[in-house]
């Protein structure tokens, strides 16, 4: 059995980062990172029905002074292109997306995420964002360096999540 991070020490990370805020669309790969947000004092959630809008709700809070960050199905990465370039990319606005990365093993047995999954790489590189993919091991490493560029180029960037890394 693989070893999860523990949701409530990710999102206590994120906190601890300035992150006040997540909004996105579920995902059974955020499960229990979901349970999580619905029960923490530290950072707000709100649920979106669309990918595009989570985008939009994240940026409105950055323009409103704070910091948020979205999750969302790599599916979804389809649904976000234009307002990741017309509104984050443009106006040089720092998103951290955190991307289920699905159609790989141990999931590539459901035909609909068989595609995104051979293309989720291609497609963050189409629209020029850096991406990391979550390990257990380093986790905490990995997300500084994505919250390090994100902050220094005031631009989206993503963490992929595989199955079993964030949920069991």
């Amino acid at each position: 059995m693989m070893v999860m991070i523990a949701p409530e020490h990710f999102l206590s990370f994120l906190s601890d980062q300035g992150f006040s805020l997540a909004s996105g669309v579920p995902c059974s790969y955020f499960k229990d990172t979901f349970t999580s947000l619905e029960e923490s004092t530290e950072i707000y959630y709100i649920p979106s029905t669309r990918e595009d809008e989570a985008v939009g709700i994240i940026c409105g809070y950055f323009l409103g002074g704070q910091v948020g960050f979205l999750i969302l199905q790599n599916s979804g990465l389809a649904t976000i292109g234009d307002a990741l370039t017309s509104l984050a990319q443009l106006y040089k606005i720092p998103l951290l997306m955190f991307v289920s990365y699905r159609g790989l093993e141990p999931d590539a047995d459901f035909p609909e995420h068989l595609v995104m999954g051979d293309v989720t790489e291609d497609v963050l590189s189409a629209y020029q964002i850096p991406y990391w993919i979550l390990e257990e091991e380093n986790w905490k490493s990995i997300l500084h360096q994505a919250i390090s560029v994100m902050n220094d180029s005031s631009l989206p960037v993503c963490v992929l999540v595989k199955k079993g890394v964030l949920s069991q």
